[in-house]
């Protein structure tokens, strides 16, 4: 059962800083590990002892193999888990870590089959279920060629019954494993990877709503096989890949949705403090550096839900601040949320335009409202609003001999900087005097330029520009969008309709 690494390269990075930060390797100077390898027919060469962590694979120890023996050992313990041995040519096999000194001895040609270790409680009956594994998967494997090539009909029900047969002896043996193992870290992993059986739905619903009824069980009992009282099953390949598939393929992908099956993982991984501080730490940076609109909004809830509360206490306080500030800076502006008045603290507007009259965003009466931040000294913002007027004139502007209709859409640019001057040439330059152009232009009382709110933060302006689209009444419904995208979204959105 030779596997091939397709992430090689990322068992070589320098990982011990990210592992570090989530407390899982607990150093113990009073304890060693020592694991002798033996392969006959191995050449003198570099072998290197990884293990799995968060869907990939890092370097824990490597060893120099002369006339096919090594020893990977150093005098701190290693973590429980599963590791890999990684030989040249991108070969691999599996061990289990869950005693600290135990040998090995096996065959570069049948590294699975002639596999054999000494004082390894774990890794005998590991193997022992591997190898009637492999002998399954092999006396299926011409079953289902010979199935697909055969044309009777009876012949197909005959294979079938054959691959039936050898299904139940898996079953019976992976019973029968998990009965007698009852006390390994290896039954734990199979158990994991046990999918829940689905009852019957009932008789009375109708065919979706019976495939809706056997998913919404699957879903709900899909962690019941997972020990999360154990901090081991973090460096499997089973935690990260379940937590992977139930996020992003069993979970609708809106951040609402999102945000509950985040939730029903963090609830139960409150059982053990490593996986409750992984499961917590990774959701929270997945999401924060999520490309997707409006992926953001789980960033928040997780922040407030987990790090404002005070649970997340593996963060440094420093650290915890700024990760607090970001998320209240986004909070504001996650989309579905009304967007933030230009008001001062006295609740009074102060966006004005060049003449110094004022232009509420709530008083524009439109469909949509196309919310622009700019600079007029911003080289980007020259190039994109050209592309950003032209595509609002043709949203506006119907067409002969088609069917689009003109779209009621406004635009409420805010120029972001203090040069009055420049602005008014910008507005002259770009061609957008139907824009309603406003500015914050208050000064202190010094003569200086000063922001009249925390209108930047609001809407999180740290460069420019930054566009916005809002509904009729002011919601957000998409937001740091392209000149390209606006034209997408309100088609998307009037299809929608």
């Amino acid at each position: 059962m030779i596997k091939y690494i397709f992430t090689l390269l990322s068992v070589f990075i320098l990982s011990n800083s990210y592992s570090q930060q989530i407390n899982l390797l607990k150093s113990n100077e009073n304890n060693t590990y020592e694991i002798k390898g033996e392969i006959i027919g191995l050449q003198d060469t570099s072998v290197m002892l990884a293990y799995y962590f968060g869907g990939k694979q890092y370097a824990a120890d490597t060893a120099f193999s002369e006339n096919g023996t090594f020893i990977f050992e150093g005098d701190e313990t290693l973590d429980g888990g599963m590791y890999m041995v990684v030989l040249p040519n991108q070969q691999y096999f599996d061990l289990v870590i869950s005693e600290q000194k135990f040998s090995f001895k096996t065959n570069i040609n049948s590294l699975i089959e002639s596999m054999k270790f000494t004082n390894s409680k774990e890794n005998t009956p590991f193997y022992k279920y591997l190898k009637f594994i492999s002998s399954k998967h092999q006396q299926v494997m011409p079953l289902r060629e010979k199935h697909k090539l055969t044309t009777s009909d009876k012949e197909k029900e005959e294979i079938n019954a054959e691959i039936m047969k050898i299904d139940s002896e898996v079953k019976e043996f992976k019973y029968q494993f998990e009965e007698e193992y009852s006390d390994i870290f290896f039954t734990k992993i199979i158990k994991a990877t046990t999918e829940p059986e689905i009852p019957e739905a009932p008789e009375e619903l109708s065919k979706e709503e019976k495939q809706m009824f056997q998913f919404e069980y699957y879903k709900e009992h899909y962690w019941d096989n997972m020990d999360f009282t154990d901090e081991r099953m973090l460096k499997t390949p089973i935690f990260f890949n379940k937590m992977d598939t139930y996020l992003n393929k069993m979970t609708v992908q809106h951040p609402d949705s999102i945000s509950k099956s985040a939730d029903v993982i963090v609830i139960l991984s409150r059982q053990n403090k490593d996986i409750f501080q992984y499961v917590v730490s990774y959701i929270t940076s997945t999401y924060e550096r999520s490309k997707i609109m409006g992926m953001d909004a789980i960033f928040v809830h997780m922040v407030e839900n987990y790090y404002m509360t005070g649970e997340a206490d593996w963060v440094k306080e420093k650290q915890l601040k700024k990760i607090e500030e970001r998320a209240e800076k986004i909070a504001p502006n996650l989309i579905g949320r009304p967007a933030p008045p230009f008001i001062d603290q006295l609740g009074r507007p102060f966006m004005k335009d060049t003449s110094g009259n004022i232009y509420r965003l709530y008083d524009i009466e439109s469909k949509y409202t196309l919310l622009i931040f700019y600079g007029p000294d911003c080289g980007h913002c020259k190039k994109e609003l050209p592309k950003v007027k032209k595509v609002v004139d043709s949203l506006k502007t119907p067409r002969l001999f088609s069917n689009h209709k003109p779209i009621d859409i406004k635009v409420y640019s805010v120029q972001t900087e203090f040069d009055k001057k420049k602005w008014k040439e910008f507005i002259i330059n770009q061609g957008i005097g139907d824009w309603i152009n406003v500015g914050d232009i208050l000064k202190d009382p010094d003569g200086n330029p000063a922001a009249s709110s925390d209108w930047r933060d609001q809407y999180d302006i740290y460069s420019t520009p930054v566009i916005y689209l809002l509904d009729k009444d002011k919601k957000i419904l998409a937001k740091r969008i392209s000149f390209k995208q606006i034209s997408k979204i309100i088609k998307r959105l009037e299809q929608q309709e």
